[in-house]
């Protein structure tokens, strides 16, 4: 299609980004996915013109999270902390904002991609769909903004189960919890998603902007969550835990944690 990593198109008021590192999953942490992404965000915010951000993967995955093989190579919990904060922005830009976002998730929303999905005011899973908070998997901390949207979303328990256990949690339960919005078919998560993008756009903004911050004041301190998820994320990404959870990921082996 093209080698930019991040795609942006305007329809009317509705803006549609395509994250396009295929190769690597739509992951976050391919290089200049991130900065990609943040861009296009704010030349959303700064047009007047556009209302709705449409968020999607290519290839038929939304984002399978972060770059695992960097990440265990880093071992500096400050750098990795450094790594973190340099993505912060993106997700509590959307968070804050008055503008509404939807994403639109085929196949894979796994670990900070499923905290960018969830950041979304609006959230369409198509047939096939998968979501998982796969950090505890590889022996890190959730990141990704997950300790605020996924609480947000599914309530504290249903999140704690989530976070803790790692477990994929399949499109049907994600509409049934409310971690999902929107159902679709396979391959048609964009496709409805521009149709409410397209209505919600049309609404009227100063009503939806209240909606959004007084759903947000239900907890004021998002901003210290958030700083405090990127802090305990960072000194499990620097673990011996976690260069064993990706190592054996990677290498396709059971992990052995030693808690260190």
């Amino acid at each position: 299609m093209t080698d930019q990593v991040v795609l942006m198109e305007s329809r009317d008021k509705v803006a549609v980004v395509i994250l396009n590192a295929y190769a690597m999953r739509n992951s976050l942490g391919a290089p200049g996915l991130r900065e990609g992404l943040m861009d296009a965000i704010e030349r959303f915010e700064a047009d007047p013109a556009l209302r709705v951000m449409v968020l999607t993967g290519a290839g038929g995955v939304f984002s399978a999270g972060g770059n695992l093989d960097a990440l265990r190579r880093i071992r500096d919990e400050k750098k990795i902390l450094e790594r973190l904060e340099g993505g912060a922005p993106l997700m509590e830009r959307m968070l804050t904002s008055d503008k509404l976002y939807i994403a639109a998730v085929e196949g894979a929303a796994f670990g900070a991609g499923l905290g960018l999905a969830a950041s979304c005011d609006l959230m369409v899973a198509a047939d096939g769909a998968r979501f998982c908070a796969a950090q505890i998997r590889v022996g890190a901390a959730p990141d990704g903004s997950l300790w605020w949207s996924l609480p947000f979303r599914v309530g504290p328990g249903r999140a704690r189960r989530i976070l803790l256990t790692g477990e994929e949690v399949p499109v049907d339960d994600a509409l049934h919890m409310g971690l999902a919005d929107l159902g679709a078919a396979r391959g048609e998560a964009l496709t409805v998603a521009l149709q409410h993008a397209e209505r919600l756009a049309a609404g009227p903004p100063l009503a939806q902007a209240t909606v959004k911050r007084l759903a947000r004041a239900l907890d004021p301190d998002l901003t210290t969550r958030l700083r405090v998820e990127r802090e305990t994320a960072a000194r499990t990404f620097a673990s011996d835990d976690f260069v064993e959870g990706a190592s054996a990921f990677l290498e396709k082996r059971r992990p052995r944690f030693t808690g260190h």
